[in-house]
């Protein structure tokens, strides 16, 4: 897979949200750097209503992820719903038309009704990386569809994953294993916690707890 592939993130912010207390200049840069292996960034927006984000320390958040190189597109829910969802499918359609594949979307979401749209980006030969917010039940409709999928907890956050599957899976194996190989280790050099089994190219089931293992097994998973 050739590193001069366009690549455009849509983050839906209201389904993943950073804490506060952090910085927004190292989630971008958590986020550039996976995107970074799949090519190069010509589009990183984030979506959210802005009116619900207004205290100082989420003024100063936003500010610092605009001048991170974030474009900050307001969704104003005004009494609606999935307003967000909405943008984001538009967009990543827009993304489509204007640029054929091969190219990767990078979708930050945790929400089914994105999975019909990025099953339909991949039969056109897209590459869609999906990084999913920690939640419990993120459903396998959405998880199946994508051409890879990293926690957010752990690859952005730098947090131990909350359930016993891998940070880094894929549905199935259809990504260059280079490519796979190499977004695994920036996930486990960008990370503070070796121990944590990074690559599976299983679907979870049902959630779980931490699951910890020895640096060895580690670098196993890695050079799968």
């Amino acid at each position: 897979m050739s590193n001069h592939r366009k690549v455009a993130i849509f983050w839906d912010y209201e389904n993943c949200s950073p804490p506060l207390n952090s910085q927004g200049h190292a989630i971008v840069n958590g986020i550039r750097r996976i995107a970074h292996v799949f090519g190069y960034v010509t589009s990183f927006k984030a979506y959210f209503d802005m009116s619900s984000q207004s205290s100082p320390k989420s003024v100063g958040f936003r500010s610092d992820l605009q001048s991170s190189g974030v474009s900050i597109i307001d969704c104003p829910h005004n009494g609606k719903k999935e307003v967000v969802d909405k943008m984001i499918l538009v967009d990543m359609i827009a993304f489509a038309v204007d640029n054929p594949s091969p190219a990767t979307i990078i979708l930050i979401a945790g929400d089914r009704d994105y999975a019909y749209a990025v099953s339909t980006l991949r039969l056109r030969q897209y590459d869609v990386v999906l990084i999913v917010p920690p939640a419990p039940n993120i459903p396998q409709s959405l998880e199946s569809q994508a051409s890879v999928v990293v926690d957010w907890n752990f690859a952005i956050l730098g947090k131990p994953t909350e359930t016993d599957t891998a940070p880094v899976r894929q549905p199935y194996r259809n990504l260059d294993e280079d490519i796979v190989e190499r977004l695994s280790r920036e996930i486990r050099d960008s990370n503070e916690d070796p121990a944590v089994t990074l690559l599976s190219s299983n679907l979870p089931t049902t959630p779980g707890h931490t699951r910890r293992v020895s640096a060895a097994e580690l670098a196993a998973a890695v050079s799968i």
